[in-house]
C-alpha cells in the first residue's frame, strides 16, 4: 500500500511538472506572437501618443517574461521557471548555470523537494540583506549530478536545539519548532542517491 501511495505521489509531481512545463511552452508561444501584433499596433497608432506610450509598456512586458531553465528536462526546468520568476520581481541579482541531459536517473518528487526548498531557503535568506545574491549551479560530470546553491545572507544563523552537527536541520528564524524540514528533506533525498 505504501508501495502504491509512493507511485501516486511520483505521478502526482510530474503531472504538476508537466503543467508547468506546458505552461511556460505556452508563454513562449504567446510572446513570440504577441509582440509581432503589438509592434503592428504601434504603426497603426503612432499619431496616438497615449497608444504609442501604452503599447511600448506592453512590448517592454512581454520582452521581460524569460525562461531561465530550457534544458529539456521537465522537472529542472519547471521548478527553476516557476521560482525564478519571484526573484526578477524582487530584484535580486540571479545567476544560473545549468548544463543538464533531459534525461536524468532521479525521481521528480525529489528534484522538486531539493531544487524547491533550496530555492526557498536563498530566497527568505537574501530577503533579509541589501546585497542580495542568488547563484545556483547545476550540472552533470562524469555522470553524477551536482547541485550547488550560493546566496548572500546577513550571517545570523540558529541551529535546531543548539546543536552544530553536519546532518543536524538548521534555521535562521527565531522559532525552530516547525522550521528546518526542508533541509532534513533535502538531506533524505540525497541520501536515496549516494549523495
Amino acid at each position: 500500500m505504501q508501495s502504491a501511495l509512493h507511485s501516486q505521489e511520483r505521478e502526482y509531481y510530474f503531472a504538476q511538472c508537466q503543467l508547468m512545463q506546458e505552461s511556460v511552452d505556452k508563454m513562449k508561444a504567446y510572446r513570440h506572437d504577441v509582440k509581432l501584433h503589438l509592434a503592428a499596433l504601434k504603426d497603426f497608432t503612432a499619431d496616438n501618443k497615449e497608444a504609442t506610450e501604452y503599447l511600448n509598456t506592453l512590448l517592454g512586458d512581454v520582452e521581460e517574461s524569460e525562461v531561465y531553465s530550457d534544458m529539456g528536462n521537465i522537472a529542472f526546468d519547471s521548478i527553476i521557471n516557476f521560482k525564478i520568476k519571484d526573484v526578477v520581481a524582487k530584484h535580486i541579482n540571479f545567476q544560473l548555470s545549468i548544463f543538464i541531459p533531459p534525461a536524468l536517473n532521479i525521481e521528480v518528487a525529489d528534484v522538486v523537494t531539493i531544487l524547491g526548498n533550496l530555492l526557498d531557503n536563498a530566497f527568505d535568506a537574501v530577503e533579509k540583506v541589501e546585497d542580495k545574491m542568488i547563484r545556483l549551479t547545476v550540472e552533470v560530470n562524469r555522470g553524477v549530478l551536482f547541485i550547488k546553491m550560493e546566496n548572500t545572507y546577513d550571517g545570523i544563523m540558529k541551529y535546531v536545539d543548539g546543536k552544530h552537527e553536519a546532518k543536524q536541520a538548521i534555521t535562521t528564524r527565531k522559532d525552530g519548532d516547525g522550521h528546518g524540514y526542508g533541509l532534513r528533506n533535502i538531506q533524505k533525498s540525497v541520501e536515496k542517491y549516494d549523495g
